[in-house]
Protein backbone atom coordinates (compact mmCIF):
# COMPACT_ATOMS: atom_id res chain seq x y z
CA UNK A 1 0.00 0.00 0.00
CA UNK A 2 1.48 3.70 -0.78
CA UNK A 3 1.90 5.53 1.84
CA UNK A 4 -0.17 8.58 -0.01
CA UNK A 5 -3.09 6.24 0.61
CA UNK A 6 -2.55 5.40 4.15
CA UNK A 7 -6.04 6.47 6.53
CA UNK A 8 -4.07 7.36 9.56
CA UNK A 9 -0.29 6.16 10.98
CA UNK A 10 1.51 3.18 9.80
CA UNK A 11 -0.35 -0.13 11.51
CA UNK A 12 -3.01 1.73 12.76
CA UNK A 13 -5.78 0.22 10.43
CA UNK A 14 -7.16 -1.55 13.73
CA UNK A 15 -7.95 1.81 15.48
CA UNK A 16 -9.32 3.57 12.15
CA UNK A 17 -12.05 0.37 11.92
CA UNK A 18 -12.70 0.58 15.63
CA UNK A 19 -13.38 4.50 15.07
CA UNK A 20 -15.93 3.58 11.76
CA UNK A 21 -17.99 0.91 14.07
CA UNK A 22 -18.46 3.86 16.81
CA UNK A 23 -19.51 5.96 14.62
CA UNK A 24 -21.74 3.26 12.73
CA UNK A 25 -23.31 2.88 16.43
CA UNK A 26 -24.05 6.08 16.99
CA UNK A 27 -25.84 6.22 13.95
CA UNK A 28 -27.50 3.00 14.73
CA UNK A 29 -29.12 4.38 18.12
CA UNK A 30 -30.66 7.37 16.48
CA UNK A 31 -32.67 5.19 13.89
CA UNK A 32 -33.40 2.63 16.36
CA UNK A 33 -34.96 5.85 18.71
CA UNK A 34 -37.00 7.06 15.65
CA UNK A 35 -38.08 3.25 14.61
CA UNK A 36 -38.76 2.58 18.65
CA UNK A 37 -40.99 5.99 18.19
CA UNK A 38 -42.75 5.09 15.76
CA UNK A 39 -43.81 1.77 17.32
CA UNK A 40 -44.37 3.01 20.48
CA UNK A 41 -47.25 4.83 18.18
CA UNK A 42 -48.58 2.00 16.82
CA UNK A 43 -49.56 0.38 20.07
CA UNK A 44 -52.79 0.31 21.03
CA UNK A 45 -53.65 -1.81 24.16
CA UNK A 46 -57.19 -1.41 25.05
CA UNK A 47 -57.60 -1.98 28.88
CA UNK A 48 -55.19 -4.20 29.22
CA UNK A 49 -53.31 -2.99 32.34
CA UNK A 50 -50.13 -5.48 31.30
CA UNK A 51 -49.83 -3.55 28.09
CA UNK A 52 -49.74 -0.03 29.57
CA UNK A 53 -47.26 -1.22 32.05
CA UNK A 54 -44.83 -2.36 29.42
CA UNK A 55 -45.80 0.57 27.85
CA UNK A 56 -44.78 2.84 30.60
CA UNK A 57 -41.40 0.89 30.51
CA UNK A 58 -40.82 1.29 27.08
CA UNK A 59 -41.44 4.86 27.42
CA UNK A 60 -39.06 5.32 29.84
CA UNK A 61 -36.34 3.41 27.95
CA UNK A 62 -36.42 5.34 24.65
CA UNK A 63 -36.43 8.58 26.70
CA UNK A 64 -33.21 6.89 28.61
CA UNK A 65 -31.97 6.58 24.65
CA UNK A 66 -32.33 9.84 23.84
CA UNK A 67 -30.65 11.36 26.63
CA UNK A 68 -28.10 9.04 26.74
CA UNK A 69 -27.66 9.72 23.27
CA UNK A 70 -27.61 13.13 23.98
CA UNK A 71 -24.86 12.83 26.81
CA UNK A 72 -22.76 10.89 24.06
CA UNK A 73 -23.32 13.59 21.77
CA UNK A 74 -22.15 16.48 23.64
CA UNK A 75 -18.89 14.61 24.58
CA UNK A 76 -18.17 13.96 21.27
CA UNK A 77 -18.46 17.49 20.54
CA UNK A 78 -16.27 18.26 23.54
CA UNK A 79 -13.83 15.94 22.07
CA UNK A 80 -14.70 13.73 25.35
CA UNK A 81 -14.36 9.91 25.14
CA UNK A 82 -18.37 8.44 24.89
CA UNK A 83 -18.16 5.02 26.00
CA UNK A 84 -21.82 5.80 25.75
CA UNK A 85 -22.25 4.66 22.00
CA UNK A 86 -21.89 0.54 22.98
CA UNK A 87 -24.64 0.72 25.68
CA UNK A 88 -26.71 2.77 23.20
CA UNK A 89 -26.31 0.37 20.31
CA UNK A 90 -27.58 -2.30 23.19
CA UNK A 91 -30.32 -0.43 24.67
CA UNK A 92 -31.59 0.88 21.19
CA UNK A 93 -32.00 -2.96 19.22
CA UNK A 94 -33.48 -4.06 22.82
CA UNK A 95 -35.69 -1.96 23.11
CA UNK A 96 -36.91 -1.94 19.40
CA UNK A 97 -37.10 -5.79 19.46
CA UNK A 98 -39.26 -5.17 22.66
CA UNK A 99 -41.43 -2.39 21.26
CA UNK A 100 -42.51 -4.26 18.17
CA UNK A 101 -42.77 -7.13 20.50
CA UNK A 102 -45.41 -5.21 22.72
CA UNK A 103 -47.59 -4.47 19.39
CA UNK A 104 -47.87 -7.91 18.38
CA UNK A 105 -49.18 -8.62 21.48
CA UNK A 106 -51.34 -5.55 22.01
CA UNK A 107 -53.12 -6.31 18.36
CA UNK A 108 -54.09 -9.71 20.16
CA UNK A 109 -54.45 -12.75 18.09
CA UNK A 110 -55.14 -11.97 14.11
CA UNK A 111 -51.42 -9.80 14.23
CA UNK A 112 -50.36 -13.13 13.38
CA UNK A 113 -51.44 -12.57 10.04
CA UNK A 114 -50.64 -9.26 9.97
CA UNK A 115 -47.69 -8.78 7.17
CA UNK A 116 -46.70 -5.41 7.91
CA UNK A 117 -46.11 -6.30 11.81
CA UNK A 118 -44.00 -9.42 10.93
CA UNK A 119 -41.65 -7.09 9.12
CA UNK A 120 -41.42 -4.85 11.52
CA UNK A 121 -40.79 -7.21 14.10
CA UNK A 122 -38.05 -8.84 11.97
CA UNK A 123 -36.56 -5.67 11.10
CA UNK A 124 -36.32 -5.07 15.10
CA UNK A 125 -34.54 -8.80 15.20
CA UNK A 126 -32.05 -7.71 12.59
CA UNK A 127 -31.48 -4.36 14.77
CA UNK A 128 -30.07 -6.44 17.25
CA UNK A 129 -27.30 -8.34 14.77
CA UNK A 130 -26.34 -5.49 12.59
CA UNK A 131 -24.04 -3.04 13.56
CA UNK A 132 -22.69 -5.55 16.45
CA UNK A 133 -24.39 -8.23 17.99
CA UNK A 134 -26.31 -7.88 21.44
CA UNK A 135 -24.17 -10.41 22.44
CA UNK A 136 -20.77 -8.57 21.27
CA UNK A 137 -22.06 -5.61 22.55
CA UNK A 138 -22.60 -7.08 26.05
CA UNK A 139 -19.20 -8.19 25.43
CA UNK A 140 -17.47 -4.84 25.17
CA UNK A 141 -19.55 -3.34 27.69
CA UNK A 142 -18.37 -5.97 29.89
CA UNK A 143 -14.48 -6.00 29.10
CA UNK A 144 -13.69 -2.14 28.19
CA UNK A 145 -16.33 0.21 30.16
CA UNK A 146 -16.73 -2.21 33.41
CA UNK A 147 -13.07 -3.85 33.35
CA UNK A 148 -14.17 -7.37 33.60
CA UNK A 149 -12.15 -10.22 32.20
CA UNK A 150 -12.33 -11.94 29.06
CA UNK A 151 -14.44 -14.85 29.54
Amino acid sequence: MPVDNLLGPCNGGWNVALASLHHERQMIWIMNWVEIKRGLDSIRGGRDPDIYAELGSLLADAEALRATGYRALSNELAGRPSPQADILKLLGSVTLQRVWDLSAVAAGPGSAGDADLLFERQDALAATIYGGTSEVQRNIIAERLLGLPKG
